[in-house]
């Protein structure tokens, strides 16, 4: 059960950390958006401004004086200045020279019209708001129209919308010719906005579901604890009922003969249905907190459990055979005598159920030696010729409260797992099953050298 939380909150974790990190690319792809879409306006800027200097000389309309000698142009200084003596540069001389229009007045309202449209379509492909304005903040083109003409109210509207978009980003300088001529206003795109709140949604997201994790975790975890102590108390009853059964049952027989022959053998069963009932009381009192390890050897341990059964065939039930492969060696472990004894009683009944019904017979087979790979482990081994588990059920057989049996808890192999792996360091496992043909349970102990003189489990 322990191992089956760690699993769930180690999934929680990576679960979290994984949403944290997407979280956290979210909120990073909004800030390159951001820079993305700054940058692009300030690339508008830039080109706005450097087209003013020739926009500001196309539309100047005193025009140019031109040498009569060379053509070259010369600034006119005023209006009514048609002819004059200048120095022209190209001819190195004073030479006269003429007024000549730089450009018709057509032509002039053409080249700036046309420029004004150029960045107005190039602004409206843009997915957010602009203003483009002048030094004094007149608002002179609004999302690629110009406003020129426009009446003073709706100006005042594009001032204000000038303020939103300044509270949202800093306005970009337009700069031409070291001179800061008008600003750009930009604000959000609604895909920027959309992205702003996803980050929002997740971190929800992640909280919504560490929340119903957590419920689901309490729940699991009550229901666990009330399985167990419901398990508990009908696992108690049942270990109870089988020396309880045999003591009345013997009790009834002295009462009916004071001069039983029997008296002899009778006492000796009533001691050992005595000191089963101590051994499950012990085992019992010994659940819930961390057991005395001490040296015993598991062979024997093994044999006694096994000669138990035997010695009981209404355990077996009918047509069912116990067998233990002895290795006749002292295979020492440092363990608990009574937690041990539990384990392998509930593979032993396990097997035994599974057996149970078959026409040719079962047979449960019980082996322990040294395993294969390493001389400082004893491997117990307890195989049967039974019904199988199902392969669908195979990986769940160590959940607590996965039974396929009626009337079962799903207790058992989730506290032998326990008693084993964190008690003892070793390791249960399914080692095979196969439906209808058989199941063989493996448990690996690590060996320690010792004696069991203080043992006190009793079969």
């Amino acid at each position: 059960m322990q191992n089956t939380f760690r699993r769930r909150l180690a999934f929680i974790l990576f679960a979290g950390i994984t949403i944290w990190v997407f979280l956290w690319y979210t909120h990073d792809l909004v800030d390159k958006l951001e820079s993305s879409n700054r940058k692009d306006c300030e690339t508008i800027a830039w080109l706005w401004a450097g087209v003013q200097y020739p926009l500001s000389v196309v539309g100047d309309d005193l025009g140019i004086m031109s040498c009569t000698v060379c053509g070259f142009p010369t600034a006119r200084a005023n209006h009514s200045v048609e002819t004059d003596s200048l120095f022209c540069v190209n001819c190195s001389e004073t030479t006269s020279h003429i007024h000549t229009e730089r450009l018709l007045p057509e032509e002039r309202t053409e080249v700036i019209h046309f420029t004004r449209k150029l960045f107005g379509d190039l602004v409206t492909r843009l997915d957010f708001p602009t203003i483009f304005a002048d030094v004094d903040n007149n608002p002179q083109i609004v999302d690629g129209g110009v406003v020129d003409g426009f009446p003073e109210g709706r100006i005042q509207e594009f001032r204000k919308r000038m303020d939103i978009l300044s509270a949202q980003n800093d306005p970009i300088p337009i700069i031409a010719r070291g001179d800061t001529i008008g600003h750009l206003f930009f604000g959000t795109s609604d895909l920027n906005t959309q992205m702003k709140i996803i980050p929002f949604l997740e971190l929800g997201l992640l909280l919504l579901i560490a929340a119903v994790v957590f419920m689901f975790l309490r729940s699991e975890i009550s229901r666990d604890k009330n399985m167990s102590w419901v398990g508990f108390a009908r696992e108690t009853a049942h270990q109870i009922s089988t020396p309880l059964s045999s003591l009345m049952g013997w009790i009834e027989l002295m009462k009916d003969d004071p001069d039983l022959d029997e008296l002899d053998e009778a006492l000796v069963h009533m001691n050992a249905d005595v000191n089963r009932l101590n051994s499950i009381a012990q085992r019992y009192g010994q659940m819930g907190r961390k057991p005395k390890l001490i040296p015993m050897d598991i062979e024997q341990s093994v044999s006694e459990i096994v000669g138990y059964f035997n010695a009981r065939k209404g355990l077996l039930g009918r047509g069912v055979e116990l067998e233990f492969n002895q290795s006749n060696q002292e295979h020492i472990i440092s363990g608990n005598r009574v937690l041990i004894g539990w384990v392998l009683e509930n593979l032993i009944k396990n097997s035994i159920a599974s057996c149970a019904g078959k026409p040719e017979g079962g047979k449960v087979i019980v082996s322990c030696d040294y395993t294969h790979t390493a001389a400082t482990e004893i491997e117990i081994r307890v195989s049967d010729n039974g019904k199988g588990i199902p392969y669908a059920n195979q990986g769940r057989i160590f959940q607590a409260g996965f039974t396929t049996r009626k009337g079962g808890w799903g207790l058992g192999l989730s506290l032998a797992k326990r008693i084993i792996e964190e008690y003892h360091n070793g390791s249960i496992r399914l080692l095979s099953s196969t439906p209808e043909v058989g199941t063989v349970f493996s448990i690996l102990l690590p060996l320690k050298g010792g004696t069991n003189r203080d043992n006190n489990f009793v079969g």
